[in-house]
């Protein structure tokens, strides 16, 4: 951990990237700070410093749906679908990385000891606790039990550098409580791109409720106080949702409005609590909408059966209810697509799309880009690949979700807080007919997912709305992980009903025209009406090659998903480095 100790004192140039009201922020820094307090004794020195935290947020969250059952690779799934696992080895790899941490709390030391008034001073050690809050969490979702650091560290501080992991109850204590420094003393502000008072209490939100569903549905691990952490979620939560400046966006139409959510160059104000935001003379950012989704040599997830199931039909009623599991299974794409939740056509390409910012479309996915049918278009913009749209990172659909989640695992959940959260997203969507408590039924494809909650209907269809609702917005996989699911990465993944085989023209979208001939290889004489499909060696169909059916992405057989799975492995050279330090428990077999 030596490496990490240096303090890092340059103001990062991808600070540029990161918009705010400072016009510093949209210029390369070509300075060094120095190490004196004297530049800590200002509030313009504590602002420059504390700015480069925001480079810890990352673009690359919204990605995190490509390791979940939201979505399949076309032809290499994530190593935790496979268990085709390999180790990191190298210091500071895998993210076992303390460099952000120390530097934090290296700013923290400095900004204890500044001479700025206690209300200037609180407010960046509320900012500083709060990134140290997030930095934590991180490391807790992926390690469990990590060492714990409030101070930063010299390179002659051996006992320290070489101790073993603290406790994650210890940790996660340290974490609650740097959170409710930062929500005290952050102000009072509505930002959608730099952290409040609001943004911490959203955060709370999002990271109280996972770890204590996360102890409450892994028993096998004995940690305590799962209901405290939900409680915290909660109270965060409500006092957001009563007090807070936020609402959900909406003009009234919901054919357009959750999309165009995600289409603003701005993203609006009134829902979203925090976005990376880009300079428009910049580069990369907002990109990543695009380029992931769309590039040939990325966008190759797509949505999965699983996922399709989940959205209402367009009155707010279970598609699993209105169709029996053996009328979905030879359903075709067009009639899968008709009379659907909008937010579906929001989030895949179905009948009808025309790109944003363009005024032509497709009826159906490119199969080029995806090997599921179902082509991923949330958050796909106007045609250009470098497109500098702001990266909502959190907004209060997920805050209202949280609410009454928790409401519920706390036996809280009654009319009224219905009504102010999945009443609310639901209306949104254009569902007339808001949730009965008293009248909440579940269908058996929630029972599937959520084997541990089967016999709670409103708990399992407070999780449908949550997966429908946040889609594509990288919080799946964590989901996955802190309901203690760990058998959704392991199931078959499907895609679209192709009701004949290989070599057979299909008319995807019922249009009375044949679109696609799915086949092993391409012939020598082509039919230029036809979009030919080369069928790779891990793609299949339900029914083999000569019958079609579903389209099955990854046709390899999976082996059962292990609670050890639910940790993430320490790098080799860390334990070699550190022999305080103790592998989780089962990765030290991996080779």
């Amino acid at each position: 951990m030596k490496k990490y100790i240096l303090p890092i004192l340059t103001v990062c140039a991808t600070l540029q990237l990161f918009s705010c009201s400072d016009d510093f922020l949209e210029r390369t820094p070509d300075t060094q700070i120095p190490e004196s307090q004297v530049f800590f004794n200002s509030e313009t020195g504590l602002q420059m410093f504390s700015d480069g935290f925001y480079r810890y947020f990352s673009a690359n969250s919204i990605k995190e749906d490509a390791t979940s059952d939201n979505c399949e690779h076309l032809g290499s799934p994530a190593d935790i679908r496979t268990k085709d696992y390999a180790l990191p080895t190298a210091l500071g790899s895998g993210g076992w990385d303390w460099t952000s941490i120390r530097n934090v709390n290296y700013f923290i030391s400095k900004c204890k000891e500044s001479t700025v008034e206690s209300e200037i001073k609180n407010k960046y050690l509320g900012l500083a606790r709060f990134f140290r809050a997030y930095l934590y969490f991180s490391k807790v979702k992926a390690f469990g039990d990590v060492p714990w650091y409030s101070n930063a560290l010299n390179t002659n501080d051996d006992e320290e550098l070489y101790k073993a992991r603290d406790s994650r109850t210890l940790v996660m204590d340290s974490v609650l409580a740097d959170l409710d420094f930062a929500i005290k003393y952050l102000p009072e502000e509505q930002y959608h791109n730099r952290i409040s008072h609001w943004t911490a209490l959203a955060f709370k939100s999002r990271i109280c409720l996972y770890e204590g569903t996360w102890r409450k549905y892994h028993p096998s691990y004995n940690l305590p106080n799962a209901e405290k952490f939900i409680q915290e979620s909660f109270n965060a939560s409500k006092e957001l949702v009563d007090k807070g400046p936020y609402k959900l966006y909406t003009t009234g139409n919901p054919v357009s409005d959750y999309r165009m959510l995600f289409l603003f160059t701005t993203a609006p104000a009134e829902e979203c609590i925090l976005s990376l935001s880009f300079p428009q003379d910049q580069t990369g950012g907002g990109a990543e909408y695009n380029y992931f989704f769309t590039d040939y040599s990325n966008g190759n997830h797509g949505a999965t059966r699983s996922l399709i199931e989940d959205y209402f039909m367009v009155d707010g009623t279970s598609f699993n209810v209105k169709y029996s599991e053996a009328e979905q299974e030879t359903m075709s794409f067009a009639d899968e697509m008709k009379n659907r939740d909008p937010r579906l056509a929001a989030s895949i390409i179905t009948p009808g799309y025309i790109r944003y910012g363009t005024d032509g479309g497709r009826n159906y996915g490119d199969f080029m880009q995806n090997r599921t049918g179902y082509q991923i278009c949330k958050r796909v913009g106007p045609e250009p690949y470098v497109d500098y749209r702001d990266i909502i990172l959190m907004r209060y659909a997920e805050v209202l979700l949280n609410y009454a989640e928790a409401a519920e695992e706390l036996g809280k959940l009654d009319k009224t807080i219905l009504d102010k959260t999945i009443n609310e997203i639901r209306k949104r969507a254009g569902f007339n007919i808001p949730l009965i408590l008293e009248n909440i039924t579940t269908d058996n494809h929630q029972r599937a997912l959520y084997q541990q909650i089967k016999d709670n209907d409103v708990l399992c269809e407070i999780r449908h709305e949550h997966r429908v609702e946040l889609a594509f917005e990288g919080l799946r996989y964590d989901d996955i992980i802190r309901w203690g699911e760990g058998h959704l990465f392991r199931e078959t993944y499907e895609g679209i009903y192709i009701n004949a085989g290989i070599n057979t023209p299909v008319d995807l979208d019922s249009d009375g025209i044949n679109d696609v001939c799915f086949v092993r290889e391409k012939p020598e004489n082509l039919d230029k009406n036809l979009t030919y499909i080369e069928i790779m060696g891990a793609n299949g169909f339900s029914k083999g090659d000569n019958e079609g059916g579903r389209i099955i992405p990854y046709n390899k057989e999976y082996v059962p998903f292990e609670d050890w799975e639910y940790l993430k492995p320490i790098p080799t050279e860390e334990l070699t480095l550190n022999k305080n330090l103790k592998q989780n428990p089962q990765w030290e077999l991996i080779k």
